[in-house]
């Protein structure tokens, strides 16, 4: 089969796209490094039950991420057989990426009790039961608005990694969830590019894209929010 060849149109047209899409996620990240979450660490520090809050939930919206990311293919045609693949593979790639999340909470002495015994709080729920209808109702390629910026995350929290070293003494090795996890994520990274290259190519497929990248970083940014209420709340109340 030879490949169909790339008109000068549809070259303009992908990068058009994916500065619009790079635009929309660098605005989402500077929504949250300007946020209460970030304001907060940057002027007073990370604590150890900052941490333990934070990373309980990452657990909880963490472990769907296979799962949701496996349904996306119910609605794809069966002769889309290189973008169901695609997310099945990464599907089982994501598999048990929580349990790095377990192992840093374990060196760190703070997995006192299974985290399976916690309730994901409602901003945490809300992201876990949206990226399940994104999934369902939208597909595979729209997902990939949210793989698209999770997936090269790592450079975006090296603040807040600083102050994981600096206030909490964490070392690489009980990071592993950030570090660790930044490898996978560099080979996903460009996979997920590569993808969208590929599959999105109709302009509302397009538009799908960029308002989950939009609508996943509104939803992360809320999930840090709410764990640092509840930090906060529970601190008043101590």
């Amino acid at each position: 089969m030879t490949e169909t060849a790339v008109t000068p149109e549809a070259a303009v047209s992908d990068t058009a796209f994916f500065e619009e899409l790079d635009r929309v996620v660098a605005e989402g990240w500077a929504r949250i490094h300007t946020g209460p979450f970030y304001r907060h660490v940057r002027e007073h520090g990370a604590d150890r039950e900052l941490y333990r809050r934070t990373m309980c939930q990452l657990w909880h919206y963490i472990q769907h991420n296979p799962l949701n990311q496996a349904v996306a293919v119910l609605g794809m045609p069966p002769g889309r057989t290189h973008l169901i693949r695609y997310a099945v593979d990464h599907s089982l790639e994501e598999l048990g990426h929580e349990k790095m999340i377990e192992h840093d909470l374990r060196l760190a002495g703070l997995l006192d009790e299974p985290l399976s015994a916690s309730v994901p709080l409602p901003a945490t729920q809300a992201f876990i039961g949206w990226l399940y209808y994104v999934s369902l109702r939208q597909g595979a390629v729209a997902r990939m608005g949210y793989s698209y910026w999770a997936e090269s995350s790592y450079d975006q929290i090296g603040e807040l990694l600083d102050h994981l070293r600096g206030d909490l003494g964490l070392t690489d090795r009980s990071m592993s969830f950030f570090v660790a996890h930044s490898t996978i994520d560099a080979k996903h990274s460009d996979e997920v590019r590569k993808a969208l290259e590929r599959n999105a190519d109709t302009p509302e497929v397009r538009r799908q894209v960029i308002e989950v990248a939009r609508t996943s970083l509104y939803l992360n940014a809320a999930l840090l929010d709410n764990v640092l209420d509840e930090y906060l709340a529970s601190r008043s109340a101590a």
